[in-house]
């Protein structure tokens, strides 16, 4: 019945102690017992409208969304160019490694610095003294 409501079965079993569902009919003894189907879809109008079997409202939490994370390796689409042209002139440095050399020699940003040309051409410099 948890799972129909969409609860764990814990506080399933919370809320069923506290009278906001209807306890389930025994079949011979406690660990028989069931919801036949009246009980059920009582157990499911409970859980879409808020009021208890006991007449008091109830607040169900609801799951909030899953946010995608970002892949820790996914190219930075801004550094990437850069990282793909020094690579092509022989260079063996990632989209990372432009990154921290761009924020070491622009620590105000690209945006000052709208010449890539020039840009490309520190870049390479940085590089090529590090090796």
């Amino acid at each position: 019945m948890a799972k129909k409501v969409g609860l764990s079965r814990v506080r399933f079993y919370q809320l069923l102690t506290k009278d906001v569902f209807p306890k389930p009919l025994n079949f011979g003894s406690p660990k028989r017992s069931f919801y036949p189907l009246d009980l059920q879809q009582k157990c499911i109008e409970i859980r879409k409208t808020g009021i208890g079997y006991n007449g008091q409202p109830v607040i169900f939490n609801t799951p909030g969304k899953k946010r995608a994370k970002k892949p820790q390796n996914q190219p930075d689409h801004r550094y990437e160019p850069f990282a793909t042209i020094l690579r092509q002139l022989g260079l063996n440095v990632t989209h990372i490694n432009v990154k921290d050399a761009v924020s070491t020699l622009y620590p105000e940003g690209l945006a000052q610095h709208p010449d890539e040309g020039v840009v490309l051409r520190n870049l390479f410099n940085y590089f090529r003294k590090g090796l």
